[in-house]
C-alpha cells in the first residue's frame, strides 16, 4: 500500500500513483491487488487510496469466504474444538464428536457449499424439514451445533463480512406433546429385584446397586473398591465410563458422595467377597461396554410382567422413591449428581409430593348413613 510520483514524458507532466495490496491471513495464496494513477495531487491520490483499500477489503471477504466451504469450516471446527481453541468454550469429546455426526447428517446438502451462500432461508428449511423427522432433543442438538460453528467462525475470522447467524430468529410450529416418563412403582422394582435375585441373573448386582444409588451406567461401570468406604458408609462418585473416550471424569466433571444406607452397605459386603480379588465393584460385561444394558433390562422387565423400562430409569426410580419418603429434593440433586432443577421437577411431579393429600377433604358421594334412609323412605327400586 503506497502512494508515489512519476513523470509522464508524453503529457510531460509530474503525475501520483496509488497501490493498494490485501494479503489473506486466513487462506494461502489470496492477494488482492487494486491500483489507480494519473492523479493530479497528494491529496487526492489519499482520498483514492482509502476508496481502493476498502474495495480491497470487501473484495478480499469475498474471495475468502468463497473458499470457506461448510465442510472445510466443519472439520476446521472439529480440530479446534478437541485442541480447545480459546473461540470455543470448553466441549467433551462426545459432544464434539456428536455435532459433528448431526451436521454432516442434517446438513449435507450444505457441505460443498460456500460458508455465505448459507443464508436463513437455507438454514430455516433445514430446521423446519427435521421438525417433522426427528425428536425435539435432536433437534435442539442440531441447532445448537449450527450456532456453534457459526459463533466460533464469526469470532476466530473464518467467517468475514457477518456477524448473523443464519438459524436466528426460527420459531418451530410443531408442540410436542409431554409424555408421561417411564418409571417403575415400588412394588414392580421389588418384583425387579425380587425374580432377578431368584434367577440368578448376572445383572442383578448392577440392578440393584442402580436402584439403591442413582449412579449412571458409566459411573457404575467404573466404580472401583477404593471409592467405597464402609466405615462412613460412603461411596465417592469421581469417576466416568463411555463407549467413547474410555475412563474419565463425571458428567458434570465433579466428584459426589452417596449415602450408603444398611441395606446397601450390607449388599456391598456381601458382593464384595463374591468378587474376590477383582478392583471393580460390578463385572464389566462385554454387551455393556457396546451400549446393550438397555435392552437387556427392557427384555427381562417384559419376561417378569412389568413395565419395561431403559437402564437410565433405574436413575429416575431412585430420585423418585427418596422423594416419596420425604427427602428433600435439593438432597436429592446433592445424591445424583443434577444440576438442572427442570430434571428434578419431573421427578417431584412423579412423586406426587406437591399434590398429595389435597383431595382429602373434597367429599361428594353420598355416605352410606344417608343413602341408607333413602332406601328406607321410598323403598328398594329393585326389590318386587
Amino acid at each position: 500500500m503506497a502512494i508515489s510520483r512519476y513523470f509522464d514524458e508524453k503529457q510531460n507532466k509530474e503525475f501520483f500513483k496509488v497501490r493498494v495490496v490485501r494479503k489473506s491471513t486466513l487462506v494461502l495464496g489470496i492477494v488482492v491487488t487494486k491500483k489507480a494513477s494519473a492523479i493530479n495531487s497528494i491529496s487526492e491520490a489519499q482520498k483514492i487510496e482509502k476508496k481502493l483499500n476498502l474495495q480491497a477489503e470487501r473484495e478480499l471477504i469475498e474471495n475468502e469466504n468463497k473458499g470457506c466451504v461448510w465442510e472445510n469450516l466443519l472439520a476446521e471446527w472439529e480440530v479446534a474444538a478437541t485442541n480447545g481453541d480459546v473461540f470455543l468454550k470448553q466441549l467433551t469429546k462426545g459432544t464434539v464428536q456428536d455435532y459433528s455426526f448431526v451436521l454432516k447428517t442434517y446438513t449435507a446438502d450444505w457441505l460443498k457449499l460456500r460458508v455465505d451462500e448459507i443464508d436463513k432461508a437455507k438454514a430455516w428449511l433445514v430446521l423446519d424439514k427435521v421438525e417433522r423427522e426427528i425428536s425435539a432433543c435432536r433437534r435442539k442438538r442440531l441447532r445448537t451445533a449450527i450456532d456453534a460453528i457459526f459463533s466460533w467462525g464469526i469470532l476466530s475470522g473464518r467467517i468475514r463480512g457477518t456477524n448473523q447467524i443464519p438459524t436466528e430468529g426460527y420459531k418451530g410450529n410443531r408442540k410436542t406433546e409431554e409424555k408421561l416418563p417411564e418409571i417403575l412403582t415400588l412394588q414392580e422394582i421389588r418384583i425387579l429385584l425380587s425374580y432377578a435375585k431368584k434367577t440368578d441373573h448376572p445383572w442383578y448386582p448392577t440392578w440393584a446397586l442402580a436402584l439403591m444409588t442413582g449412579m449412571r451406567s458409566g459411573e457404575l461401570y467404573a466404580l472401583e473398591w477404593d471409592s467405597i468406604d464402609f466405615d462412613n458408609k460412603m461411596i465417592y462418585v469421581h469417576r466416568n465410563w463411555t463407549n467413547r473416550t474410555g475412563f474419565g471424569p463425571t458428567k458434570g466433571r465433579y466428584w459426589r458422595a452417596v449415602p450408603m444406607s444398611n441395606e446397601l452397605a450390607s449388599f456391598l459386603k456381601e458382593h464384595k467377597v463374591k468378587r474376590g480379588p477383582e478392583k471393580s465393584v460390578l463385572h464389566r460385561f462385554n454387551c455393556w461396554s457396546k451400549g446393550q444394558q438397555a435392552e437387556i433390562l427392557r427384555e427381562f422387565c417384559i419376561g417378569s410382567g412389568i413395565t419395561s423400562v431403559r437402564f437410565h430409569t433405574l436413575r429416575a426410580c431412585f430420585a423418585t422413591q427418596l422423594i416419596k419418603d420425604g427427602v428433600a429434593p435439593a438432597v436429592v440433586m446433592k445424591i445424583a449428581g443434577w444440576k438442572d432443577l427442570k430434571t428434578m421437577q419431573r421427578y417431584i411431579r412423579l412423586a406426587g409430593i406437591e399434590v398429595k393429600g389435597a383431595t382429602d377433604g373434597l367429599k361428594l358421594l353420598p355416605e352410606a348413613e344417608v343413602m341408607g334412609r333413602v332406601v328406607n323412605l321410598f323403598g328398594n327400586p329393585n326389590k318386587d
